[in-house]
């Protein structure tokens, strides 16, 4: 069976996880014109990409075994959704594509997405917020499961429809992460490769 997903832990050390937040972080989040808090987002720079593209390509023979295709480029977003226990951080949205009139259309050249996690999922007390969010699942609705966030943790996955997402209600604390937008050299996504359900990917 073959998983649409691979999973890199420790991709980063809890170390590298704290400096990130320390250097991308907002303290405080922005509020809309409700006064509900909004999420924040920062592209990448060069002061702070060395790490994580050393990581990548240390790891870049994984990502070929399971798509079967070398990365041509990839983009990196910073992440911040703040607590709202309101609303869900993030509603169902795909990496590539979006949906009007209902169907998908494409409209991003992006073939996987990747988050990486800068804190861990904690639903206990005590919590710290410096390092725990309680909330902010990653979901697949389409396959009824989801990733708890992991610091450190890097999850890959295909961008299009097939795997759309959503992120849920963040409780307590922040949810601070990393996504990859990752294009792949001549690849086009069969959903034929990847059969099964998801106990199946993670658990035969």
């Amino acid at each position: 069976m073959h998983s649409p997903f691979e999973i890199i832990e420790d991709f980063i050390s809890p170390l590298q996880c704290s400096v990130l937040l320390d250097n991308l972080a907002l303290k405080k989040p922005d509020l809309d014109l409700n006064g509900a808090p909004i999420k924040y987002e920062s592209i990448f720079t060069k002061q702070h990409l060395g790490v994580i593209n050393n990581n990548l390509n240390d790891n870049m023979e994984r990502i070929v075994h399971r798509y079967k295709s070398e990365v041509s480029n990839f983009t990196i977003v910073f992440q911040q959704y703040p607590e709202n226990p309101n609303a869900p951080a993030e509603g169902i949205h795909c990496g590539n594509s979006i949906y009007s009139r209902k169907k998908w259309t494409k409209v991003k050249d992006v073939d996987l997405v990747g988050i990486l996690w800068l804190k861990n999922y904690n639903n206990k007390i005590p919590l710290d917020t410096r390092e725990d969010v309680y909330g902010g699942k990653l979901e697949f609705p389409g396959y009824n499961f989801s990733f708890a966030p992991q610091a450190g943790t890097l999850v890959i996955f295909p961008a299009g429809p097939e795997f759309v997402t959503a992120i849920s209600h963040i409780m307590v604390g922040s949810l601070e992460q990393i996504k990859f937008n990752i294009k792949l050299k001549n690849w086009k996504f069969n959903i034929g490769n990847f059969q099964g359900s998801y106990k199946e990917w993670f658990f035969s």
